[in-house]
């Protein structure tokens, strides 16, 4: 008797174990899941922003002569202007080339046309 007691408590464990993991792996999907729809469905706009952010903190940065701070924001936003809109990513692209060539204020110049474009 005193063994089937001891069976049956640990069944009764083993069971209230499983039933909590398979509750917090269901938590966690559902979690992940939605984590995913929601950058999916804000990932250009996220990125838009995030462009214009990053050529704010660059032109602040040639603005003020520090270059090492600009190319890090540039660099930065390089990689999510992809998704934009021709004109932003064409003045973003002479920005670099005239940011590489040492010309700053003709970057200046592009970079501003980048924002607008980017709204």
């Amino acid at each position: 008797m005193e063994i089937a007691k001891i069976t049956l408590a640990t069944a009764s464990v083993v069971y209230l174990l499983l039933l909590v993991g398979s509750v917090s792996a269901q938590n966690m999907t559902n979690e992940t899941m939605m984590s995913t729809n929601m950058t999916n469905a804000t990932g250009s706009a996220t990125d838009g922003a995030l462009a214009k952010v990053k050529i704010l903190e660059a032109i602040k940065s040639l603005e003020s002569g520090d270059k090492t701070s600009a190319l890090v924001e540039l660099t930065a936003a390089q990689d999510v202007i992809a998704g934009e809109s021709a004109q932003a990513k064409m003045h973003f692209n002479e920005g670099m080339k005239a940011f590489s060539g040492g010309d700053s204020n003709n970057a200046l110049v592009h970079l501003k046309a980048a924002l607008n474009f980017l709204g």
